[in-house]
């Protein structure tokens, strides 16, 4: 192509500028193969295309970076609280052994078992013979 047809692209190019990227789809076929007209739709549609691409990459690098943020923070986290709860966990203390001196031995005092009085009036009642007697033997003994 010549300077005077890329000039007629370019003119071609700026007035397909206003129309949206599905319009300039569908006008691009109607158009003779190699027209200054399609060539200027194929262009402006490249173009488009290569924008819209550009911007969905920066939205998906975007959206990396910040998954791969959260994963260094939840990973440094957890890491901290393997290192951290170990050291601020209470740890339980011995307590220190007393040695005391030897002493005698003194046994515990005896405890003294006073028996009950049981007033007349509610002293149990004997038990029945059969139940007195002692149990029966084997043998016959």
């Amino acid at each position: 192509m010549d300077e005077f047809e890329f000039e007629i692209v370019d003119n071609d190019k700026r007035n397909f500028s206003r129309y949206p990227l599905e319009r300039l789809k569908a006008i691009a076929p109607t158009y003779a193969e190699r027209s200054p007209q399609r060539l200027a739709c194929v262009e402006l549609i490249a173009e488009r295309e290569h924008a819209l691409a550009q911007g969905e990459i920066r939205q998906a690098a975007k959206r990396a970076k910040w998954a791969l943020i959260l994963s260094v923070v939840s990973l440094v986290v957890a890491v901290g609280f393997v290192i951290v709860f170990p050291i601020l966990r209470p740890v339980p203390r011995e307590q220190p052994v007393v040695v005391r001196r030897a002493t005698a031995y003194k046994p515990p005092a005896p405890k003294v078992v006073v028996p009950v009085e049981v007033p007349p009036e509610r002293e149990p009642e004997p038990l029945p013979p059969l139940l007195s007697a002692p149990p029966p033997t084997r043998g016959g003994q």
